[in-house]
């Protein structure tokens, strides 16, 4: 609570891997909040490959949408879906099956300097587009109906939340989703002084200054923690937080927590 008057304290650090080179990457993005009422089958599809459990047997995750409150804690951004960390996802989902999809993808950092403490939150990612998620991490190519219409609300709770962002976002910042492809050499014109460039509609809006829809480069960048390391220098003191699905169904599913040395 200290540190959410100060300004930039929203800003974390991501660090993923270029499966190609084994090289890691790490930046900074703007946090947006945590999501509410995500359906829970979603965070099995991501965290759990979509398997459930029960009595040491896993089956395919059916909540029919049903939220859990015990994993509220979906953490929000944006990003281009032709930046690096979505190729690098695609890479992952290339080149890992079975165990090797139980890994996590990403790690994030965020300091809280007022209280001089350090969240590092590692678990996956998940990017939003317009028609839902862009990758899987489950391993069924076999669905019945429930799973199609499972997937269906799943999606439309998505895709309202996207919505929801782009018009929540400054048009500064919506105008980067048209511009040409990220990193390639800059161009622009001026007249009367002022800059412009070249199919960039300002402020993402109409000639009648009306939102234009989110184009398909815009995408919701979510993160599903499965492990938080919590630091707080003032004490020294350090908690591990692991989720675990358990063993006994939906009443298994809690958050782990121990003290260890910092």
């Amino acid at each position: 609570a200290k540190s959410r008057k100060i300004r930039g304290s929203n800003y974390v650090q991501i660090s993923t891997i270029n499966y190609e080179t084994m090289e890691p990457r790490c930046r900074t993005v703007v946090f947006r909040g945590f999501l509410k009422g995500v359906p829970f089958g979603a965070v099995e599809d991501v965290l759990n490959n979509g398997r459930v459990e029960v009595d040491g047997v896993n089956v395919e995750g059916d909540t029919g949408g049903e939220t859990k409150e015990s994993y509220n804690c979906v953490m929000k951004m944006i990003t281009d879906v032709r930046s690096n960390k979505v190729q690098e996802l695609e890479m992952f989902h290339e080149m890992k099956s079975g165990e090797g999809k139980d890994s996590n993808t990403v790690e994030m950092v965020w300091w809280f300097p007022k209280s001089s403490e350090q969240y590092r939150i590692s678990g996956r990612l998940q990017f939003i587009g317009s028609n839902g998620p862009l990758f899987s991490y489950t391993d069924n190519d076999v669905k019945d109906d429930d799973d199609d219409n499972t997937t269906d609300r799943n999606n439309c709770y998505f895709m309202a939340e996207r919505k929801q962002q782009w018009g929540n976002l400054s048009d500064m910042a919506r105008e980067q989703f048209f511009w040409e492809k990220p990193g390639i050499p800059y161009s622009s014109s001026s007249a009367d002084g002022v800059e412009s460039y070249a199919g960039v509609p300002p402020g993402g809006r109409d000639d009648d200054g009306k939102l234009l829809p989110p184009p398909d480069s815009f995408l919701i960048m979510l993160l599903y923690p499965s492990k938080i390391d919590y630091l707080r220098l003032t004490d020294n003191y350090r908690q591990i937080d692991e989720w675990d699905w358990g063993g006994d169904g939906c009443s298994g599913r809690h958050w782990k927590s121990m003290r260890v040395n910092p």
